[in-house]
Order: structure tokens, then sequence, then C-alpha cells
């Protein structure tokens, strides 16, 4: 079982040695028709080889910008995105499409913002209905989609039809988060978290693979895997770890009611109140309501951004809690980052006024 440290020194070295940017610039800002209800996200172009941004008004306005700021188009969606946008390749052709579902609709769309046929998945209306899960078992395209409310779940293939091999289709309680698909020595896990503590583990199939041993008060975050384990944490702001046999293990972090946690297989992210922790490392930010922090990894090194949404600063980090030069930056959401375009430098998007967004470049 392994069990919760603090810094794993050799990633720790090699992202100190990228620590070196000049400081990050603004390129440009742009404001659509109505305020933003998605922040956003940017999604791979497959014929420029570059990256665009998707974003969505509250009016249900889904927009498409190419990564200098012209308008691709909008499409009007009858309901609000639930969740992100996921990327897919339906065609397994290399052409991307983008996938989500909305309070009655699972939609399908290419990059002309056509509905992809026949993966249109018409949804019994629920308050409660998670984000849509995609699952790439083998990475070889060949995805199940899972839609999940209350305690139901339906899983789909690709051309919209049910999943004959998967029996399962009810939990005893409501399921708190989109199922997530973990694998660990070639075995795959779905994991469900339920409202009454249980955490279900079950395999492709929906049998279950392994019976936790015990039910967990849990906090309002995911579980990821993390050391090889399926990691999460309660209320009570205890690192939850269960093995493989089930096994609990509980780590005391001593972390606020309201933390939030992010994690890669080897890093582990906590917010407490306005204290950072990465890998260990204690970084301590000005007081204010923060958004959940995002781990991003480029280049052999690791990025952990939050954003303080009563001041309107974005803050990015690396692992060694060493702030990246130029930062914190105007901003008022969750970012994305990636490399938009044919140079070596990263991009960041994010909200900035209610209607508008704008595009930062980090020199590297």
């Amino acid at each position: 079982m392994g069990r919760w440290e603090g810094n794993n020194n050799d990633e720790w070295k090699r992202d100190i040695n990228q620590e070196k940017t000049e400081s990050v610039s603004s390129q440009f800002s742009l404001s659509i028709d109505n305020p933003i209800s998605l922040e956003p996200k940017f999604f791979y172009n497959h014929l420029t080889k570059k990256m665009d941004i998707a974003v969505q008004d509250d009016n249900n306005f889904l927009y498409l910008f190419s990564n200098t700021g012209n308008l691709f188009w909008k499409k009007k969606l009858s309901n609000p995105i639930i969740g992100k946008i996921n990327q897919v390749d339906i065609f397994n052709n290399k052409k991307n499409q983008m996938a989500f579902n909305t309070l009655d609709d699972f939609i399908v769309l290419d990059r002309n913002g056509r509905k992809v046929s026949p993966l249109k998945i018409k949804l019994s209306k629920s308050k409660t209905i998670n984000p849509i899960s995609i699952f790439d078992y083998d990475q070889n395209k060949k995805y199940r989609f899972l839609i999940s409310s209350e305690n139901q779940i339906s899983m789909y293939d690709k051309k919209a039809k049910k999943v004959k091999g998967f029996k399962f289709e009810k939990t005893s309680s409501k399921i708190l988060f989109p199922p997530k698909h973990i694998r660990i020595k070639n075995k795959d896990y779905i994991v469900l978290q339920l409202s009454n503590g249980i955490l279900k583990i079950i395999d492709r199939r929906g049998k279950d693979r392994i019976k936790v041993k015990e039910k967990i008060d849990f906090s309002n975050n995911e579980v990821y895997l993390y050391r090889n384990s399926f990691t999460t944490t309660d209320k009570n702001g205890n690192l939850i770890q269960v093995d493989l046999k089930g096994n609990v293990f509980k780590t005391p972090l001593k972390l606020s009611n309201d933390h939030k946690i992010n994690m890669t297989t080897k890093t582990l992210v906590t917010l407490s109140e306005n204290i950072l922790t990465i890998k260990g490392v204690p970084v301590i930010l000005p007081y204010g309501n923060y958004t959940s922090p995002q781990i991003f990894y480029f280049n052999d090194t690791l990025y952990i951004s939050v954003t303080n949404i009563d001041s309107s600063k974005v803050y990015l980090f690396f692992s060694s809690g060493k702030l990246v030069n130029g930062f914190p930056v105007y901003g008022n959401s969750s970012v994305d980052i990636s490399n938009i375009d044919s140079d070596k430098n990263l991009e960041l998007v994010v909200k900035s006024e209610k209607d508008s967004f704008i595009l930062y470049e980090i020199p590297q």
C-alpha cells in the first residue's frame, strides 16, 4: 500500500531545472454576447494542428474561436453544458469532436458545430444529472459514454447503443460525482462515490471488482489514482487511501471543512483556507474564495493553478511552490493551459469580465 508522502525528489529536481521563464503577457481579450456560463477551454483543431477556444454564455450559445480570436461559429443549445467539454475522435481518423451533456441531451459536435449522427441521446430530465463520463479503456477510440443521474447509470457505445455487456444500472444511493475510470497494472476499475459513504469499485461489466471494507464520509472531492491507491479526502480533513484489497487508510492532514484537492499519480495538491500545499510544500496565499487547484504538465514541468475569485487574481506555481514569473494575472475563473500555436511558449485562457475572456502567453 502506497501511503501518503510529501515530496517526490526526482520529480521535484526535474521541475526546478525548468523554472526559467520571462514574464507572462496578455495576447488579446474578447467579449461575447452574454455573460459567460462555462469558462473558456482549448480545443484541438485537426486542420491547423493548433488550438481553438470554446466558451458558452448564459443564453446557451456555444462559441468556437480561433487561437487569434476569430469567431468560427456560435450555436444555440437547449440548456447549459454540464461539467466540461470533452474532446473525442469518434471515427478514429484524427478528426476531433466536442462531446458533452446538458440536462436533456448528450451531444457530439464536429468542429463546424454540426451534430454527429447518430450520437445523440435524449436524456430523462433530472435536476441532478452528472457530467458525462467518457472512457477509452485501451486508448483505441472505442469510447464508452456513461450517463449517471441520482442512483442510475447507463453506458452507451459510439453508435449511441446501450452496451449489452454492462449489467450495472442502479446504486444503493445517489452518485455524487461522474463515474471515473482508473487503470492499475493493466486492470480497469470504475469508481463510484455514493452519498451513503460507499465507495463502489466495479469492473467493465459492472461487477464488483473491489469491496471496500468501510464507509467513507466523503468531502466534496473526487477520487483519484495516487500512488497505486484510490485516494480522496473525508469531511474531517483526512487523506483517504483504499488499496487493491479494499483496506482503508487514513492520514490526518488537518484540512478545513471546505478544502479542495487535486492529484496526479505521484503529486498531491491541497487547498485549505489560504494554504496551498504542493507535494508537502505549503504556500501561503491571500485569504479569499479560490477555485479548485488545477494541475498541468508540459515539457517535464508541473504547473499548479488556482484563482482567487474575490480579488480576480490567477496564480500559477511550479511544483516546488515557486510562483511563475509574471503571476498573479487578472482572471475570474478556472483556467486552461496549453501550447496553442507553433512556438514553444504556453498559453493560458481565463474568464476576465462577466462576458469576456483573456488569453495570456507564458514564455518558456
